[in-house]
């Protein structure tokens, strides 16, 4: 049987949220949001603070690759103490319904618990139009 590893140490966080962000969004792979994270995960940004539907959470994923088919996310920095970790990253993609390549930079920090996503809080850029090169930060 192949059980998660719990990870526990500020490394093994750190590898647990980048191996998290290429699983999902680089290699736009929904079954990400259904290893990682609770049913009991709160996004306190959302309109609605109550523990998510990984299910519903799945298809809205579908729905993004969709759209955005080259999402990519350049994780910048991770900053784990205790039970939350804080990442720095860059998301790129171009739009399907516009041909528009954009760019948006954000911070969101997590709480994790037995080994999955339990908590987030971020904050975002507003998605800019990428003319030539990438925005600096």
């Amino acid at each position: 049987m192949n059980q998660q590893v719990v990870p526990s140490t500020s490394q093994e966080i750190r590898e647990f949220i980048v191996r998290h962000f290429e699983d999902f969004v680089d290699k736009q792979d929904p079954t990400t949001i259904q290893r990682n994270v609770s049913p009991r995960y709160i996004d306190h940004d959302a309109e609605e603070r109550v523990p998510i539907d990984l299910m519903k959470a799945t298809e809205q994923a579908k729905l993004l690759f969709k759209r955005f088919p080259d999402v990519k996310v350049d994780v910048r920095d991770v900053l784990a103490d205790g039970d939350k970790v804080v990442v720095r990253n860059v998301w790129s993609a171009t739009d399907a319904q516009t041909g528009k390549r954009i760019e948006f930079h954000g911070f969101v920090l997590f709480r994790i618990e037995d080994g999955k996503l339990i908590e987030r809080w971020a904050t975002t850029t507003e998605p800019a139009e990428l003319l030539k090169e990438p925005l600096p930060w």
